[in-house]
C-alpha cells in the first residue's frame, strides 16, 4: 500500500457509486462506503455517490458519513430497476442515477464508476457513452473466481456472448493484465477454454483464437494454450478465457454450486445432536472455508476495454462485498497500464491481419 508521499494527492482517482440500483437499496451500499473509509480514504481524492437526496441524506447521517469531506451527493429522481431493457433505459431513464454516473466519467469528474443495478443497461450505457479503448471492438465483463488454493480470472462472463476469434484474442490480454492488477501476478497463465486439450479440440472459434494466441507471446502474453472444464480448479491457469455465452453459464453455475453445498451442509448437520456436535466441532474449517471461497473481497466485476473503468457488483451484494468492490477499483486504478494494454492490442490486431491475409 502506498504512502501519501508516494501518491500525491493530485493523482489520487476519483470515484462514483450508483447508490439506487442494488436489490437491498442505497442501505447496503452506504454502509459499503462506510467501511471502504476506514480503510482507504488515503487513497481517495473523491466520493461521488448518485441518487436520490431526499433518500441518502438519512442513510449517511446513520453511518456518521454525512459531513465526510470526501462525499458528495449527484442527486437524481430516476432509478433504473432490475427487469427493465436495456434500451428502454436508454431512451427513457438518461437522468439515472447509473448513467448520471458513468457521464461523470465521461466529463472527466471521475475516473470509476460502481454499480449494483441492471447489468444489461449497465453495459450498454457504459459502451455507448465511454467507447472502447483503440483497438478493441467489444468490452468484456471480467469475474475473478475464488479456488481452495487461489483464484482465477473469468472472462467474458457475459457483456459479448457473440465473440469472434479477435474478441477471444483481446480477452487474453484484457485478462492478463487485469490479473497483473488484481491478482498481484508477474506473468499470469492465460489458458483457452474449450472441450478437450487435444489440439483440433473445440470449435472454429476456439481453433482460430488458439492459433492467433500461440504467436502473440512476445507481447509479454503468458499463454498457456487449451483447457477444459477439469482445469479450472487445478491451478493450472490465471486467466480463462471464452466467449460471454459460455462463461455467463459457468458463472452462474459455479456460484449456484457453491450455494447447494453451503444449503446442503447445514441441511444434513442439523439433523441431529450428533451432526450438530460435529459441526461444533468443525467451526474453524467453516470459517477457513467461508474466508477463503467469500466473494466480497474481489466482488466487482470490470467491463473491460472502455475508456474509463466501470465496475458491476451483484445486485445482491452487502456492504462487505460493496467495500471489497471499492478496494479492487483503487487497486486497479493504481496497477493496470492502459497504454502497454493499448499497445498489446494493437501489435495483437497486427498478427490477426497477417495471419488472416496469408489464409486469403
Amino acid at each position: 500500500m502506498q504512502s501519501d508521499k508516494e501518491h500525491p494527492e493530485q493523482t489520487l482517482p476519483r470515484i462514483v457509486i450508483d447508490a439506487m440500483g442494488s436489490d437491498y437499496g442505497p442501505e447496503q451500499i452506504v454502509a459499503g462506503i462506510r467501511l471502504a473509509l476506514e480503510t482507504e480514504t488515503h487513497r481517495i481524492a473523491k466520493l461521488f455517490i448518485a441518487g436520490n437526496e431526499a433518500i441518502l441524506n438519512p442513510i449517511l447521517k446513520q453511518n456518521g458519513l454525512s459531513e465526510h469531506p470526501l462525499l458528495e451527493i449527484i442527486h437524481t429522481d430516476q432509478v433504473i430497476d432490475m427487469d427493465e431493457k436495456p434500451m428502454q433505459t436508454l431512451k427513457h431513464k438518461k437522468e439515472s442515477s447509473m448513467f448520471k454516473a458513468i457521464d461523470l466519467i465521461k466529463q472527466g469528474q471521475a475516473e470509476a464508476v460502481l454499480s449494483c443495478g441492471n447489468t444489461g443497461s449497465l453495459m450498454a450505457g457504459s459502451t455507448l457513452k465511454l467507447r472502447t479503448i483503440p483497438g478493441v471492438t467489444r468490452p468484456a465483463l471480467a469475474s475473478v473466481i475464488p479456488t481452495r488454493t487461489h483464484r482465477f480470472i473469468l472472462m467474458d462472463v457475459g457483456a459479448n456472448p457473440n465473440s469472434t476469434a479477435q474478441n477471444l484474442v483481446h480477452n487474453a490480454i484484457l485478462g492478463s493484465h487485469f490479473a497483473k492488477a488484481v491478482l498481484k501476478i508477474d506473468s499470469p497463465r492465460v489458458g483457452l477454454l474449450t472441450i478437450g486439450t487435444e489440439e483440433g479440440k473445440g470449435n472454429e472459434l476456439v481453433h482460430k483464437a488458439h492459433e492467433i494466441l500461440k504467436q502473440l507471446t512476445d507481447i509479454r502474453l503468458n499463454y498457456s494454450g487449451l483447457i477444459e472444464g477439469f482445469d479450472l480448479f487445478a491451478g493450472k491457469v490465471d486467466v480463462v478465457v471464452c466467449d460471454g455465452f459460455v462463461g455467463n453459464i459457468l458463472l452462474k453455475t459455479c456460484e449456484s454450486l457453491f450455494l447447494e453445498l453451503k444449503d446442503f451442509l447445514k441441511e444434513q448437520f442439523s439433523k441431529n445432536w450428533l451432526r450438530r456436535l460435529g459441526a461444533l466441532a468443525s467451526q474453524g474449517v467453516f470459517k477457513t472455508m467461508r474466508e477463503q471461497f467469500s466473494p466480497d473481497k474481489f466482488s466487482g466485476a470490470p467491463l473491460l476495454g472502455l475508456n474509463g473503468w466501470v465496475f458491476k457488483s451483484h445486485g445482491s451484494s452487502k456492504a462487505g462485498a460493496i467495500a471489497g468492490a471499492i478496494n479492487m477499483c483503487l487497486n486497479c486504478l493504481d496497477v493496470y497500464d492502459l497504454k502497454t494494454v493499448v499497445s498489446d492490442v494493437a501489435y495483437a490486431n497486427e498478427r490477426i491481419n497477417t495471419i488472416e491475409e496469408v489464409h486469403e
